[in-house]
């Protein structure tokens, strides 16, 4: 029902070409986890959320990232091979599973709802069945407020997951965690909603926007000094 919702209005706002790619895109979404024996299109709401956190209040429900864009930005930007790839809020892990294929050396997911780890463990089980060779993949229940980030993390990633005052707090840390171990940062912002957070940081003033398929993002890079 949900699907056949957003293609009528997508034919409303958008007319049948634009509506046809949108359709095909969120067709490929579904057919993610019916690919490779996954669960992770299936939304949960933040009132079913299995935690003791209370940051609950300030948690957005899980969605997962649509995952042809984002292939699509990952060619665009060509992060470094070598580099850990950090999902704040991580979810079901599927864009923990999308980046394990890219190359890079290690690939963390934080997430703080417990059986939203559970799933994600298991999707990453899964994938490693069907791709032997992709970066290890660790899923961390934690509050990602508590976190403490290691210093050879530098390309962290959110899809919206929780509200200003948890990123504020986030940005911070990641902002320590720099000065103590000097690097080059890449930050992804999926639906980049509280934008201004970001910019208020120094540490992320630069950054460039991408519209890919009508999924927004924002990527700002903090270089390390010389």
């Amino acid at each position: 029902m949900h699907l056949i919702v957003k293609v009528l209005e997508s034919l409303r706002k958008e007319g049948v070409l634009k509506t046809l790619r949108t359709a095909g895109r969120i067709i490929a979404d579904y057919t993610f986890d019916w690919k490779y024996g996954t669960d992770t299109m299936q939304r949960v709401d933040v009132e079913s959320f299995d935690t003791d956190s209370g940051q609950k209040i300030h948690a957005q429900r899980y969605q997962a990232s649509m995952a042809h864009p984002l292939l699509n930005l990952f060619r665009i930007l060509r992060l470094p091979a070598d580099g850990v790839f950090v999902d704040l809020g991580s979810g079901k892990g599927r864009v923990l599973l999308i980046a394990s294929r890219l190359g890079f050396k290690r690939v963390v997911g934080i997430e703080f709802c417990a059986q939203l780890c559970r799933q994600a463990r298991k999707n990453a089980e899964l994938f490693l069945k069907k791709y032997p060779s992709i970066a290890p993949i660790e899923v961390i229940e934690s509050d990602v407020t508590c976190y403490d980030f290691r210093g050879d993390e530098n390309i962290f990633f959110l899809y919206n997951p929780f509200d200003s005052v948890v990123l504020e707090r986030v940005l911070s840390n990641i902002t320590r965690s720099v000065q103590k171990a000097p690097r080059d940062i890449w930050l992804i912002y999926n639906n980049p909603v509280h934008h201004r957070v970001v910019q208020n940081n120094a540490a992320f003033a630069q950054y460039i926007k991408y519209d890919i398929e009508g999924e927004i993002f924002h990527v700002y890079r903090h270089h390390a000094k010389k």
